[in-house]
């Protein structure tokens, strides 16, 4: 009886078990170059528990491309290099897998391709306000912003789950942009690297990219480390960053990058 009771009670914690997760953040390129679409195949069982599919064939399709086809690695990871089309914009990639059981999961991620000639600049997403009259401060300083230079949001809170990202940005009313993974970001080639070699990834890939902005010192410092002008906004000093008072201080001067 006591069996029975745990597992009835598992199960009511747990919900249905099977289902498949597909994730993958946005990924951001320079028109011209090929886009590293990486995603992540998992298996919920229990409650929260999902732990990664391995040897899984993924599907990646964008438009009416022909499709890609990569087996996902023991994590659960695997990646394709996708060539994307010239013209400037978002760009949406359909993902799927279906197992022998014919049980399947379709989900997508998004390509920003970016202007090579126009400067960039990262936003850390997880320190943006999200409340108070600073969230109306912040979002008018990053649409200002956006006016002289490309956005990539980087996240460590939202690096799998981009849609939620999103919804908060217009929610709040700050500019659309690729969100992509700071913490444990995942090359296509290379799977694991620092915070710092992040950076350096993305440094590699958009050679204008010259500003980093937040509201974490702890951010500030590894933009810092990196060799990127920081924008800081906050009561602290911190070293090799410009430190604001207010979101409504911040400035982006582009006329002399």
């Amino acid at each position: 009886m006591r069996r029975m009771t745990l597992t009835l009670a598992v199960l009511m914690l747990g919900g249905c078990s099977g289902e498949y997760i597909l994730t993958a953040p946005d990924v951001a390129t320079l028109s011209g170059q090929d886009a590293p679409v990486v995603v992540r195949l998992q298996r919920r069982e229990v409650w929260r528990y999902a732990p990664p599919q391995g040897s899984a064939a993924i599907i990646f399709r964008l438009g009416e491309e022909t499709p890609q086809c990569a087996r996902t690695d023991k994590d659960g990871y695997t990646a394709v290099s996708i060539k994307t089309p010239a013209p400037l914009g978002r760009y949406e990639i359909t993902l799927y897998h279906q197992d022998i059981n014919g049980d399947e999961v379709t989900s997508h991620a998004a390509i920003y391709v970016f202007d090579p000639d126009k400067p960039v600049a990262v936003v850390d997403a997880d320190s943006l306000p999200r409340s108070g009259k600073l969230t109306g401060q912040a979002s008018a300083a990053i649409v200002r912003m956006q006016l002289s230079v490309q956005l990539i949001y980087v996240s460590h809170k939202y690096a799998s789950q981009p849609a939620r990202a999103h919804a908060m940005f217009d929610k709040y009313g700050y500019p659309n942009g690729p969100v992509v993974p700071y913490s444990g970001l995942k090359r296509w080639w290379k799977w694991r690297q620092s915070d710092t070699g992040a950076l350096d990834e993305l440094q590699r890939r958009f050679p204008k990219l010259r500003w980093g902005v937040t509201a974490d010192a702890a951010t500030a410092k590894a933009f810092a480390q990196a060799g990127l002008d920081v924008m800081f906004v906050g009561k602290k000093e911190v070293a090799d960053a410009e430190r604001f008072d207010t979101w409504a201080d911040v400035r982006v001067d582009s006329t002399n990058k």
